[in-house]
């Protein structure tokens, strides 16, 4: 994990330095601020080089990505960065860590208060509506945004320009929504399946990206899976009825008409608590605690 963020903090210094003649905005009209600049003169003549980076990630463990979870390891890959002479040893980092609580709300404050700190990177937020509102943000305020989240297919469009919505953000992360889809699609096609139904729990994994964690993950399959011409595929979150109405409600989305597959997002105890009243077919887990059932 130190190794990535190594990476991530040279990329960092390489884009400050090719921007160190003047300052990338999408503003028609800059907005001077001293503040921002890299190196300072002090009175008495003293070079100083400092790079502030706001980290916004809730403080709360139970997330995946956290405060006291991401800081030591911040601080590791800035040693070890030194160690093999990636960072100059004249540039000191300041890490600023926020705690966005992963609420949309609170990520924007932490934003507003961080570009008040005059910062130079955003390092997270990590949950999906967190990422959303600085992402938007930090094209205007000229500091670029490395996130870990950003799952929802939204963040994996083009960010190359201004007119982009999420231009200056950049995903670092191998995996997101998207590429879940592409899976499922690939498996589709190989077995020659035309249906597919989306079981899942609206606020189902939250610890990973925030609220509605696997709803979003289902809004990115179902964008993609309805461009696949002859697939048909339905929704059904388990969340909008009772247990005890469970065995009618599972007869009704997964049964004849679906009966071919289906995906779910449901942790294992909800799903051994449907397949005892359903008779749903085999069981492929992932040792993430997702199950990807089968006929």
């Amino acid at each position: 994990m130190e190794t990535c963020w190594i990476s991530i903090l040279t990329a960092i210094l390489l884009l400050l330095m090719r921007q160190a003649d003047g300052k990338m905005t999408c503003r028609e009209i800059q907005l001077p601020r001293d503040c921002e600049a890299l190196c300072s003169t002090s009175r008495s003549g003293v070079v100083s080089c400092e790079l502030r980076v706001a980290v916004i990630l809730p403080a709360d463990p139970s997330f995946d990505i956290a405060l006291p979870k991401v800081l030591p390891v911040l601080d590791l890959a800035v040693y070890d960065a030194r160690a093999r002479g990636l960072l100059p040893h004249w540039l000191n980092l300041k890490f600023l860590p926020q705690d966005d609580h992963c609420d949309a709300m609170y990520a924007q404050i932490t934003a507003i208060d961080s570009y008040s700190d005059c910062v130079h990177l955003f390092l997270g937020p990590a949950c999906d509506y967190c990422v959303a509102v600085v992402g938007r943000v930090v094209k205007f305020v000229g500091a670029p945004l490395i996130t870990t989240g950003g799952f929802t297919f939204d963040f994996t469009g083009k960010k190359t320009e201004c007119k982009d919505e999420y231009f200056m953000t950049t995903r670092v992360g191998s995996l997101a929504f998207r590429d879940i889809a592409y899976f499922f699609i690939a498996i589709m096609n190989h077995y020659k399946w035309h249906k597919i139904h989306l079981v899942y729990a609206t606020n189902g994994q939250s610890q990973v990206a925030g609220r509605h964690t696997c709803q979003l993950m289902m809004k990115s399959m179902v964008e993609f899976v309805k461009k696949e011409p002859n697939f048909t595929f339905g929704t059904f979150d388990i969340e909008t009825t009772t247990p005890q109405d469970y065995p009618e409600a599972l007869k009704g989305h997964v049964g004849n008409s679906y009966g071919n597959s289906f995906n779910t997002t449901m942790k294992g105890d909800l799903y051994q608590k449907l397949a005892i009243f359903s008779d749903i077919p085999e069981v492929v887990g992932s040792s993430s605690g997702d199950l990807f059932c089968n006929r």
